[in-house]
């Protein structure tokens, strides 16, 4: 399965406490079953579909802390050319030991 790289996301606060916005660009097919894994620090996965995984990497350093105590996280799709929202939903935080992201190659890796 292959894992894609979501070059443009933002993770953003909101004004209720502890959760948090993640915004991606909008994909063809509904999500399903989806939830995020992550470890508390620079890289989470993303598992939108059964077969498809969404490498989020370089989390700001300032809000992984939040983020990782955090019991789920909002998504906006948005599509790339209007800016139009194309669908929102919420997703659980799955905190897991460890998302190991290799520094060549597309290796990646949970434990």
């Amino acid at each position: 399965m292959p894992i894609l790289q979501n070059r443009t996301y933002c993770i953003k606060p909101t004004t209720k406490e502890g959760f948090f916005v993640l915004i991606i660009r909008a994909r063809d097919e509904d999500a399903k079953g989806a939830s995020i894994m992550y470890d508390g620090r620079s890289n989470a996965l993303f598992l939108r579909r059964p077969k498809e995984t969404i490498l989020l990497d370089y989390i700001n350093p300032s809000i992984q802390k939040a983020l990782v105590e955090s019991a789920e996280v909002g998504v906006v799709e948005l599509d790339i050319i209007t800016e139009d929202v194309t669908r929102t939903y919420k997703v659980p935080m799955r905190r897991v030991d460890e998302v190991f992201v290799a520094t060549y190659g597309t290796s990646y890796s949970v434990c």
